[in-house]
């Protein structure tokens, strides 16, 4: 259902929505721009953005771009999307292409889910923590969020989720987690699908980091759910390809459950007229070229050295976290009882010239004080800015 209606009396005021609209992972650069016109030197660790620390985006993207601008591609694309991109985003998905969408970044594709499904006062299930932009559409839709836990290895607490899932419209899971870097196992995920599928709650599953894991063969969410549950699945250039500023992402519809959904997300592409043509051009090229495999294995290896000096360097301060086994994030518990508030933490932090997203961002945290970083630069970048923090722990 496409939920257009206002739900305020009048007088509206697009301000009180605006309140809700929050994005904490680049908030937070604002305080920091204003250390850095002081003439401090910042160290970025905010921001999942692989072309910052010198991941260069898979090759066969800008090629094929290069191509399509001399292609006849100066008009609007069909506003759900190229068809050879969608018959290839099907062919993985194992779905047809009328049931892909692309959008504009899957962020937009989790805009349009919570536009087109989640009503006021629906429960919609959320991982805690959860990556912020959940957290600001659930608010945004006054849908009724419900968190539910992880246990110490990262894992979804299927024993926690149970006694919030009844009622629930959807659930939506991150796998690899953002913030986390937890790795679902396939047990864990098919506990969570068996859940879903006695209480019939469709999921949204997130799989932006998905090729990104480190240890083990991915986990293929689609064979564990297809044909059990309801379930939409959501990518994009931005990670497993390093190249977020392509804005290009895609969702596929799984399940019968589905129509009217599809047919609010067919509006609303509509509304926005197309998706960059050239890029949808290059994203098909990019998902079929064959040279992506050993691409994929350079970057994981580039990422599982990194992490390994992430661990390394942080072992000995007072600090916890679920060891990340995919995407380039931790979520770390400070255990220093210096530290009340994550936020004076994070401020403290970037007078040391070091910019983290506080835990809070994520959701609320009760069992002490948390923060995100990247372990995407380089080891020495990475020793010089937990350098600097040791300084106030």
């Amino acid at each position: 259902m496409l939920h257009l209606k206002l739900k305020r009396k009048l007088p509206y005021r697009p301000t009180e929505r605006m309140n809700v609209v929050s994005y904490p992972i680049r908030d937070i650069v604002m305080e920091a721009k204003r250390e850095e016109a002081k003439g401090k030197q910042m160290i970025y660790l905010n921001i999942g953005d692989p072309p910052l620390y010198g991941f260069r985006p898979f090759g066969a993207i800008a090629e094929r771009v290069k191509r399509a601008l001399d292609e006849n591609c100066q008009g609007y694309a069909p506003s759900e999307g190229d068809e050879q991109l969608r018959a290839a985003v099907a062919q993985i998905e194992k779905c047809s292409p009328d049931d892909v969408f692309i959008v504009a970044g899957l962020t937009e594709g989790i805009d349009f889910f919570f536009h087109a499904f989640i009503g006021f006062g629906e429960k919609v299930l959320l991982p805690n923590p959860a990556y912020p932009l959940y957290l600001s559409k659930a608010k945004q839709f006054e849908g009724d969020t419900v968190f539910y836990r992880h246990d110490g290895d990262g894992q979804i607490d299927v024993a926690n989720l149970a006694k919030k899932i009844e009622g629930a419209k959807a659930m939506v899971i991150i796998n690899p987690n953002n913030p986390l870097g937890a790795v679902y196992s396939e047990k864990n995920l098919s506990d969570v699908v068996h859940l879903c599928a006695e209480y019939d709650v469709p999921i949204f599953y997130d799989g932006s980091y998905d090729q990104l894991v480190f240890e083990g063969k991915p986990v293929d969410f689609r064979k564990i759910a297809r044909r059990k549950v309801p379930f939409i699945y959501g990518s994009s250039l931005s990670k497993c390809f390093n190249y977020p500023g392509a804005r290009l992402g895609w969702v596929a519809f799984h399940g019968d459950k589905w129509e009217e959904v599809k047919n609010a997300f067919f509006l609303l592409c509509n509304q926005r007229l197309s998706v960059n043509w050239e890029y949808q051009k290059a994203a098909s090229a990019a998902i079929t070229d064959p040279s992506y495999p050993a691409y994929l294995a350079d970057i994981k290896g580039k990422l599982l050295e990194r992490r390994n000096a992430f661990i390394r360097i942080t072992r000995k301060m007072p600090l916890t976290y679920p060891v990340p086994n995919g995407a380039f994030y931790a979520f770390i518990k400070i255990e220093s009882k210096k530290w009340k508030k994550d936020l004076e933490f994070v401020r403290a932090a970037l007078h040391q010239g070091v910019v983290f997203v506080p835990g809070s961002g994520f959701g609320r945290q009760e069992d002490g004080v948390y923060f995100r970083t990247t372990f995407l630069p380089e080891p020495d970048v990475i020793e010089a800015a937990f350098s600097r923090i040791g300084k106030i722990l």
